[in-house]
């Protein structure tokens, strides 16, 4: 490492992870909020994904990232918020699944998974595989950056599909037809995709940086214990409440339960499926992303606000928003992520916000 890295300030990180904690487990009303970039910042810009050669040049490519993201959390040194920077691991979205296997394309900015099993059955030949490229690229990735990096920024799990969303990375669109077709072989696909989630998420977690009990989830949350930090449900939102409930509830259920605490990605479009995860004890956190020609996430979250009341809720609001939020932040617990224009506009969102916190 250069000598002029200064080491990260980790009391304050363990200062943030025990009220974080507290946060959590409180029944009061209360916002934390993360700045989580700020555009004016001038960072070190990345190499296109698909001009690396990977695994070749896995070390190069993460030395990259963990210096961009050092960069920021040097920045960030001075805001009074609830964010801890970290750095992670980052393939595009591939990652997620290709460690089941199929094609995966790499892009300037993201990879693309092929659909992995051509026939339902085929899915009993998939295999998880410890020594698996994508497993080495992620769990050894995260391993080797905590081992290189974590004296000057604390590295982060990566993240997962949930469930049902393996299952379509597995079967594509042909998954909506297995539901009518072999409903009783798309359960037993769907105990599979519950063993690949916890695969690939619990070796994450034994390689990122540990901060009191918890870590670092792939959306940048500390979360305590044997988190499953944030997993996605996004297949969600092209089925109906009852096909959902019936045919992949009961798999992310089975997920998240052997866990001490959960978050979940949910889309504004698939608004309709709130209720019953929420119902799910062990899913703590809920973030609601706004999708295009949708309702932002922020009149989502104000129809469910009652169903939502025992959860910790995450928002990505702009500032004019925000602004408007009263009703929200005087009643829930609420995490802001927030996307600032420069350290004006960061002083402004903070003083916004604190009589909240």
């Amino acid at each position: 490492m250069k000598k002029d890295y200064i080491p990260f300030d980790y009391a304050r990180a363990e200062m943030i992870a025990k009220r974080t904690k507290e946060f959590y487990d409180s029944n009061t009303p209360k916002t934390h909020i993360h700045i989580k970039s700020c555009r004016s910042l001038k960072m070190p810009k990345m190499p296109a994904l698909n001009s690396f050669s990977f695994p070749n040049d896995m070390e190069r490519y993460l030395d990259l990232r963990a210096e961009r993201d050092y960069q920021f959390a040097r920045f960030h040194e001075n805001i009074q918020d609830d964010f801890i920077p970290s750095t992670s691991p980052w393939y595009g979205i591939a990652e997620h699944t290709a460690f089941l296997g199929g094609q995966v394309d790499f892009t300037e900015t993201t990879t693309f998974q092929h659909q992995i099993c051509a026939e339902l059955e085929d899915f009993r030949n998939l295999t998880l595989d410890r020594n698996n490229l994508w497993i080495h690229l992620v769990a050894d990735g995260i391993r080797y950056m905590n081992e290189k990096w974590s004296e000057y920024i604390p590295v982060r799990m990566r993240g997962a599909d949930g469930p049902s969303d393996i299952a379509n990375a597995v079967r594509g669109s042909d998954l909506f037809y297995d539901i009518y077709d072999e409903p009783e072989m798309l359960e037993e696909l769907m105990d599979f995709c519950v063993k690949a989630v916890h695969f690939t998420t619990d070796l994450q977690r034994e390689a990122a940086t540990k901060i009191l009990d918890g870590c670092i989830n792939g959306f940048g949350l500390w979360m305590p214990g044997k988190c499953m930090g944030q997993i996605s449900e996004d297949v969600s939102v092209m089925l109906s409440p009852d096909v959902y409930e019936e045919s992949f509830l009961p798999a992310l259920k089975a997920c998240v339960d052997n866990t001490d605490c959960s978050m979940i990605h949910v889309h504004s479009l698939g608004h309709r499926m709130i209720p019953m995860i929420a119902a799910l004890d062990k899913i703590r956190l809920m973030e609601i992303s706004s999708d295009p020609n949708s309702p932002r996430a922020v009149d989502i979250f104000r129809q469910y606000q009652d169903v939502l009341k025992d959860k910790t809720v995450i928002l990505a609001p702009t500032y004019k928003e925000l602004t408007e939020m009263d009703d929200i932040l005087s009643n829930s617990k609420v995490i802001v992520w927030y996307y600032a224009e420069d350290e004006e506009d960061i002083k402004r969102v903070l003083k916004l916000v604190e009589k909240y916190r």
